[in-house]
């Protein structure tokens, strides 16, 4: 941190400081006129004409610019004219195509399992179908067996009549 830097670090801003000021006087001035303690008006004036003067002076205000950074130095691959700085740039290469290749990788992989759930969707609607078939199969059989144990019933009452003649 050079000297510059921290006088600024240190330094009082008179408008900030008068600004400030005047935003506490408007706030006890507040304080006092909900609890309805004298001269709460007289406080509300002074602050808020301070806070209207800060105001109007710091619309004059002018901002120092920052200095814009120049991350081709930090970050010598950003530079367009290409590697004309002499750093070596093979380690920023590899990890390009190490990042290439990987997401290649993933892309196969989201293939696979792209395939994958389609073919489980396929089986799944397969095994539907057969399970509705199955259904269908179940209540005709159901069906039939009713009639059989009515057909059945129907023979016994009947031989039973035959036998108690």
């Amino acid at each position: 941190m050079s000297n510059t830097q921290k006088a600024q670090k240190g330094k009082l801003d008179a408008v900030t400081f008068v600004y400030g000021v005047g935003a506490a006087i408007v706030l006890v001035g507040a304080m006092f006129k909900f609890l309805g303690w004298n001269f709460a008006n007289e406080m509300f004036i002074i602050g808020l004409t301070v806070e209207a003067i800060v105001f109007l002076i710091s619309a004059f205000e002018r901002k120092v610019t920052e200095k814009e950074y120049q991350w081709e130095q930090v970050f010598p691959q950003l530079d367009n004219e290409g590697n004309s700085t002499g750093v070596d740039t093979t380690g920023y290469q590899s990890a390009m195509q190490q990042f290439s290749q990987t997401l290649a990788q993933l892309n196969e992989g989201l293939k696979e399992m792209t395939a994958a759930v389609n073919d489980i969707k396929t089986e799944m609607r397969t095994n539907a179908d057969q399970s509705n078939q199955m259904k269908q199969s179940m209540t005709e059989f159901n069906s039939l067996m009713t009639n059989y144990n009515d057909n059945l019933k129907k023979i016994n009452d009947q031989y039973n009549q035959l036998l108690n003649k």
